[in-house]
């Protein structure tokens, strides 16, 4: 399970593991969870690790990891930044230069794929409409 929480790369990166978390609480029983370590994580224009906390509930025994707000599960890249790549490269039919054709290429094929399975022709649309509605279309496909 993630948790979105409202911090910016460059304080984590600062402050390491002495940064102040808040109290989580689980959404299944709605009771305080207690800290569980940390977890690294690698984030694009970041060369060292960041360490996110985890919580683990006492009761319901599920295990919450923290993530910066406007970044995906398994991404490394935020969500607008990805938003821009995409949008570049359906409008000009090339990638940004800032952008490596392997990571968009990911992306493309998965924002393809989900377009096809919402019967969605126009792209660019499309993808402004998940844009603004946060939806997380970046999911594994099997």
């Amino acid at each position: 399970m993630i948790l979105n929480y409202k911090i910016t790369l460059t304080e984590l990166s600062e402050a390491g593991k002495d940064f102040k978390w808040n109290q989580c609480f689980c959404k299944k029983c709605q009771r305080p969870m207690w800290g569980h370590g940390f977890v690294g994580r690698y984030f694009y224009n970041f060369s060292e690790v960041l360490y996110l906390k985890r919580f683990r509930c006492p009761c319901c025994a599920v295990v919450v990891t923290t993530r910066p707000c406007g970044y995906w599960p398994w991404m490394r890249s935020s969500i607008f930044r990805i938003y821009q790549g995409l949008i570049f490269r359906i409008s000009n039919c090339r990638w940004p230069e800032s952008l490596t054709r392997q990571c968009g290429g990911h992306w493309l094929k998965r924002f393809i794929y989900f377009a096809k399975m919402s019967m969605q022709t126009n792209l660019q649309v499309f993808l402004s409409e998940c844009f603004s509605k946060r939806i997380h279309f970046l999911f594994k496909i099997k």
